[in-house]
């Protein structure tokens, strides 16, 4: 039986550490703040950004959040966005961006100043990832190699597939593992043999969006399987849930270690948000 990677608990425990590291910063005068800005219509923003106040009061970082009407004006976010550029009690802005009709996300997210893009989605944090120079990492990509090495004293020479390219996950996962040493194979729509390819990984990441299209006949046996996706569907009963990209009970037979969805990555990656937070406060 795989080991369950119960992302919730060894989330629970990184906030505690912040939450520490957050007040020795406060009593040396600096409180982090972290603006969140939501554009346009999105069923989930609202359970969203509950649970990340929730979140952000625990470890006692400051946040707020701003929404945008989806016709709003570049001209217009950017005059907003650079006020909180200069404003130096301001160190981290996040940009939610889920649905996007009018305005490109590269247009908006290059708004942010690299020194407070918490998430690391500025071109110039992703270049900075991609050289190997310090700067701004994605929360979600972090937070799979945290999951990972609590599973994986080390990473090096594993055989690790990502499936899904996209610049928010895929693609600077795929480098954040190379920088460990696994040997990285990216599989997107357009691969082939997919599953040929998947069944040879020691670790396998699913980030495509897919719901539970990897099955057990995709996984080695005793992989440790990551699990990134989250994605409602509606069974034939009518009854709305949440699922990832990995068939959870079909693969837990096979796996080595694998995440549940949603509560492997997601309690993660909220951490690292906290977590990048900091360290912009800390670099301010």
């Amino acid at each position: 039986m795989a080991i369950i990677i119960d992302g919730s608990r060894i989330a629970d425990e990184f906030n505690l550490a912040i939450r520490s590291r957050v007040k020795n910063l406060k009593k040396n005068g600096v409180a982090p703040r972290l603006i969140i800005i939501s554009l346009g219509e999105d069923d989930k923003s609202g359970l969203f950004l509950s649970k990340w106040d929730e979140l952000a009061r625990f470890v006692e970082v400051s946040t707020k959040n701003y929404h945008f009407e989806a016709k709003t004006k570049l001209t217009e976010l950017g005059k907003f966005i650079r006020e909180l550029n200069e404003d130096k009690s301001v160190h981290a802005i996040f940009f939610r961006s889920s649905k996007l009709k009018y305005l490109s996300f590269r247009d908006v997210i290059n708004l942010i100043s690299p020194e407070k893009d918490v998430d690391g989605a500025t071109t110039i944090n992703q270049g900075r990832l991609f050289l190997g120079e310090p700067g701004m990492i994605p929360c979600t990509p972090l937070a799979v190699l945290h999951l990972l090495r609590s599973v994986h004293e080390d990473l090096t020479g594993k055989h690790a597939v990502v499936l899904g390219r996209s610049s928010s996950v895929g693609r600077p996962l795929t480098q954040l593992l190379l920088n460990a040493n696994c040997t990285v194979t990216s599989l997107h729509s357009y691969s082939k043999d997919i599953e040929s390819v998947c069944k040879t990984a020691d670790i396998l990441v699913s980030a495509m969006g897919n719901p539970k299209f990897v099955t057990k006949e995709f996984v080695k046996n005793g992989a440790t399987v990551i699990d990134i996706g989250i994605n409602r569907i509606t069974d034939e009963k009518g009854v709305s849930q949440i699922v990832g990209d990995v068939d959870f009970d079909d693969v837990l037979g096979v796996a080595g270690a694998i995440t549940p969805a949603p509560h492997g990555i997601a309690p993660m990656s909220a951490s690292y948000i906290m977590h990048n937070t900091l360290k912009l406060a800390c670099c301010s």
